[in-house]
């Protein structure tokens, strides 16, 4: 029987390094992809003459708030200063809030309207579905033909309808994402880490784009056609992702979706760890969900073989996440239970160990944060920064993989809504904050049992998987008690 455990053991361990290699080889190539046409801007496309009458199109611009009172007035300005036929125009701010955030939208809204802006207050009798059921609504009581849609830590540039609307000129494409910048990227270790992962995916969409490859995209800072938003049946609350999962429709649908990546948004950052575990978390729920809805209908779908991998590895690239953890839970039993006496497992654990560092630094070079991230080091001193950035990997794999076992359990519209700026430290937690942080306890503590037993057993083939979760989580776990000592004295 222990022959037969430590047997299925290593099948895993081989299985999760396996996905994990093809995974990061097709990153690799849409990184080399990516890197030909970064010199490229998005060319200036003029609208048609003002002079010609029905050649602006109508847009409606979506603002979905809930208790957003730290950063609705900054959204609000700055999406009443966008630059558009103001006959063509129409913003709709869209209030779930149950706090002091109503009576600043509602005001918001009378004294921009009573400056000429057409802005209208919308507000549901029920927050069922949260932003999904939000947007349904919002949609309803407007007519326009293309919808933009920021949330209300966003902002963005005077001319971003001037450079995103003309695009639709092509009849097939449905939606088009802009790019993302944030403003407290540099506020601690812990932005700088979100800031650089999510350029690099940014980066990455940059090649998946080119190609014409299905892609994750945003649901903020986002352009929608209104007849492909209703074709897939509009925001669905069955995903705690909603936006992934109409993107994912209308994708398999035959719609295209463009990406512009030098109309840049402004954003910010979760700057808490509680912010953080919690955004994650319901990110990996929803992305696994998303991922096992339309599988089915992407393989069905006819593609050549590298577009089929590449919607693979994207579609699951949050379940590889979540099984990364399941990597680190399996090392304590391996090294206790298997002497690693064969050439092949040494060899499978070292391929691992290189592929998590060629990862690492194509994470960092293709990322738009890399200079302020390297901060003007050398290399050689880059190297500790580097391995901190790779060990903050494993705590989001612990949020994924919490995330993929709710959404195997059917939890899938729980919303927990991610504070931002000053709203943090005082907002409520959400009881999945609290699980999540016991989950990190009981990781670190079985990184630094795997440690000693592997220095005790000299099965230190693993070594480096538990070495790395001891400096991740222990990262979190010392930054989540700062946290604490903020909350407890505001």
């Amino acid at each position: 029987m222990a022959q037969l455990f430590a047997l299925v053991m290593e099948c895993v361990f081989y299985a999760v390094i396996a996905c994990f290699a093809v995974y990061v080889l097709l990153e690799l190539r849409m990184v080399r992809v990516s890197g030909k046409v970064e010199g490229r801007r998005l060319s200036e496309i003029p609208l048609r003459p003002e002079g010609e009458q029905g050649q602006y199109p109508r847009v409606a611009v979506l603002l979905p708030v809930c208790n957003e009172s730290g950063v609705i007035r900054r959204l609000v300005d700055a999406v009443c200063a966008l630059e558009y036929p103001r006959e063509q125009l129409e913003i709709a701010v869209l209030d779930d809030s149950t706090d002091v955030t109503s009576d600043l939208a509602r005001s918001l809204v009378e004294e921009r309207a009573a400056g000429g802006v057409n802005i209208r207050y919308l507000r549901r009798r029920s927050r069922r579905c949260s932003k999904a059921g939000n947007l349904s609504y919002g949609v309803g009581q407007i007519d326009a033909e293309f919808l933009a849609i920021f949330d209300a830590d966003f902002v963005p540039p005077r001319d971003f309808l001037l450079k995103t609307i003309p695009c639709f000129r092509d009849p097939r494409l449905g939606f088009l994402q802009t790019g993302i910048d944030y403003e407290n990227r540099n506020a601690s270790f812990l932005t700088q880490f979100q800031a650089m992962e999510m350029g690099h995916q940014q980066f990455v969409t940059v090649g998946l784009s080119e190609e014409g490859n299905m892609a994750s995209l945003s649901g903020s800072s986002c352009v929608w056609r209104r007849a492909c938003m209703e074709a897939m049946g509009g925001w669905k609350a069955a995903t705690a992702t909603e936006d992934v999962d109409i993107g994912y429709k209308a994708q398999l649908g035959n719609w295209k979706y463009a990406y512009l990546k030098d109309v840049v948004s402004m954003s910010i950052l979760p700057e808490t760890v509680s912010a953080f575990r919690v955004q994650r978390e319901r990110w990996g729920r929803g992305l696994i969900h998303s991922a096992f809805r339309h599988v089915g209908r992407m393989l069905r779908t006819k593609m050549p073989l590298m577009k089929r991998l590449h919607a693979v590895s994207m579609m699951f690239s949050s379940l590889l996440l979540a099984s990364i953890y399941c990597l680190f839970l399996l090392s304590l039993p391996l090294t206790l239970f298997v002497q690693f006496e064969g050439a092949g497992f040494v060899l499978a654990a070292l391929a691992f160990f290189a592929l998590v560092a060629v990862w690492g630094f194509a994470n960092l070079a293709g990322s738009p944060m890399w200079d302020d991230f390297a901060g003007g080091r050398g290399a050689v001193r880059m190297l500790p920064h580097v391995y901190a950035y790779v060990s903050l990997f494993l705590p989001m794999a612990l949020y994924y993989f919490v995330g993929g076992i709710r959404a195997a359990r059917g939890v899938f519209e729980e919303f927990n809504r991610t504070p931002k700026g000053g709203d943090e430290v005082c907002a409520q937690r959400p009881r999945i904050d609290a699980w999540l942080q016991r989950g990190e306890v009981f990781s670190l503590a079985y990184a630094v049992l795997t440690t000693v037993a592997g220095v005790a057993t000299g099965n230190v083939v693993l070594l480096p998987i538990s070495v790395t979760a001891c400096l991740g989580f222990g990262m979190i776990l010392v930054w989540g008690m700062r946290d604490g000592r903020e909350r407890g004295s505001k």
